[in-house]
C-alpha cells in the first residue's frame, strides 16, 4: 500500500511538473505593471492563448507580438489613451493588450464579450463572432482555470 500511494504521489508531482512547465508565467512582473483591474493569471492566459509567448509571433491577418494585435488597433489605443507604446516590443505589446482589454472589459461589461471582441474585432460578423470568438473564450477561459489553479496563492 505504501508503494502504491509514493508511486500516486510521484505522478501527481511529474504531472504538475508538466503543467508548470505547458503553463509559465513568463513575462508575469510586466503584466503586472499594466493588467489594470484585470487579473494578471487571465492576461498571462490571453498571452498563451495568442502567441504561446513567442514575442515575435505575426498572424496571418497581421496581428502582432504576444498579446497579437493589429498595427491599426495599436495605433488607436494609443491615440485613444493619450499613450506611446511601441506594439513590437514586450512591453508595449502587453501594455497595450492590456488597455485594450480593460477598455473591452469596461465597454461590453462582461468577460467573455470583452474576450470575444479582443479576438475577432468589434465589427465581426456574428457568425465569426460566434463560432470563433466562442473558440477562442473556450481556450483562453480553460487556460485561466489552469493557471488560477496551478499559481493562486
Amino acid at each position: 500500500m505504501r508503494v502504491l500511494l509514493t508511486v500516486v504521489f510521484l505522478a501527481i508531482i511529474f504531472s504538475l511538473l508538466i503543467l508548470v512547465d505547458l503553463f509559465p508565467l513568463k513575462y508575469y512582473d510586466i503584466v503586472v505593471q499594466y493588467a489594470g483591474d484585470l487579473d494578471p493569471l487571465l492576461v498571462i492566459s490571453v498571452i498563451r492563448a495568442e502567441s504561446s509567448f513567442r514575442t515575435s509571433a505575426k498572424s496571418n491577418v497581421g496581428a502582432y507580438g504576444l498579446m497579437q494585435l493589429m498595427p491599426e488597433t495599436a495605433e488607436w489605443i494609443n491615440r485613444k489613451f493619450k499613450t506611446n507604446f511601441d506594439y513590437t516590443t514586450v512591453e508595449g505589446n502587453i501594455a497595450l493588450g492590456c488597455k485594450y482589454l480593460n477598455y473591452l472589459m469596461e465597454k461590453d461589461g462582461d468577460l467573455r464579450t470583452a474576450l470575444v471582441h479582443y479576438n475577432t474585432g468589434p465589427y465581426a460578423s456574428d457568425d465569426i463572432k460566434t463560432d470563433a470568438g466562442g473558440r477562442y473564450v473556450r481556450k483562453v477561459l480553460t487556460f485561466y482555470r489552469i493557471y488560477r489553479f496551478l499559481y493562486r496563492r
